[in-house]
């Protein structure tokens, strides 16, 4: 039965029909399945293809000397062996030269991270005179060649009388983490208003108490992303600690260095076994600090994308 409604000075009226509701139309990508099917086996193809030297690498260490000289190569062991890492760590040169790695890595990264990080709050919140002139420094001290500044950065340290010691090799190093901090922490610096610092002076704080509550805890992602590339590119570096080191010693070697001695030496250059086990021991606290800080890697990328 149908409800009406009395009109007051008329014959009763029907209610309105209700309106049809609006199809809400689903957008489409546009792409087939089939398509859709290809550029995945593709992809899937590409990542094989990328990740098979790292599986060899990692099988390598596994094997035996008999399947390591066999002249088929096999794609699985006939027995796993463990020989390779007991061989590495055996060595007398390994824990020490990883033990200054550390030192060296974690040296960098922090005095790189505190230099660069005032240096970049002042470039991107104060106007100075040569101020645009420093950000462009920046930039183009990270496109010269390490190679370049090799030989004028060993006069000045051998000058200095810091050239076979750690500290020389840590203060060389901030030659190419300072720059690439000061420019990275920038971007993130100029996203965050300056009105936040005003506010918190407003509130009593000092202009270092509107640095450590305000810039410094928004900043946080930024120092966690220049912290892991300023840490790899310490921890894998090559020739700065190989120049500046080399007369002090087997004591100062760093991982790098005893790598490449390691795989030239007449007694272990043909055992490929140990040469890919000391390889894969000195990457993996590079591979194990990438995957741990990988979201907040991300997250620190895309934040400081917006502008600067």
């Amino acid at each position: 039965m149908t409800a009406t409604t009395t009109h007051p000075s008329g014959p009763p009226v029907a209610p309105e029909a209700p309106k049809p509701k609006k199809k809400v139309k689903v957008r489409t990508t546009g792409q087939k399945p089939v398509v859709t099917g290809i550029w995945n086996t593709l992809a899937i193809g590409v990542a094989l293809v990328m990740a098979f030297p790292i599986y060899w690498m990692i099988l390598t260490t596994f094997k035996t000397n008999k399947d390591l000289i066999a002249q088929d190569p096999t794609f699985w062991p006939s027995s796993f062996s463990f020989d390779s890492y007991k061989t590495i760590f055996d060595d007398a040169d390994f824990l020490p030269s990883l033990q200054n790695t550390l030192i060296l890595t974690l040296g960098a990264v922090v005095l790189g991270l505190v230099v660069g990080f005032l240096a970049a709050v002042a470039v991107a919140r104060f106007n100075f005179r040569g101020r645009s002139f420093f950000i462009v420094s920046m930039l183009v001290v990270q496109m010269v060649p390490l190679l370049a500044i090799i030989i004028p950065l060993f006069v000045v340290m051998n000058k200095a009388g810091l050239t076979g010691s750690l500290l020389g090799v840590i203060l060389a190093y901030l030659v190419f983490t300072v720059p690439y901090v000061v420019w990275t922490l920038r971007s993130f610096i100029v996203n965050i208003p300056a009105e936040l610092d005003e506010a918190a002076m407003v509130d009593g704080c000092t202009q270092w108490g509107a640095f450590f509550r305000v810039i410094l805890p928004l900043t946080l992602p930024g120092l966690i992303t220049t912290g892991v590339y300023s840490w790899i590119q310490a921890w894998n570096e090559f020739i700065v600690a190989n120049t500046l080191i080399s007369s002090g010693g087997d004591g100062s070697k760093t991982s790098m260095i005893w790598l490449t001695f390691y795989s030239t030496t007449p007694t272990r250059g043909a055992d490929y076994g140990s040469q890919m086990a000391g390889g894969l021991l000195v990457s993996l606290p590079v591979i194990i600090l990438f995957v741990f800080f990988q979201k907040k890697v991300s997250a620190g990328l895309t934040a400081g994308a917006v502008k600067g």
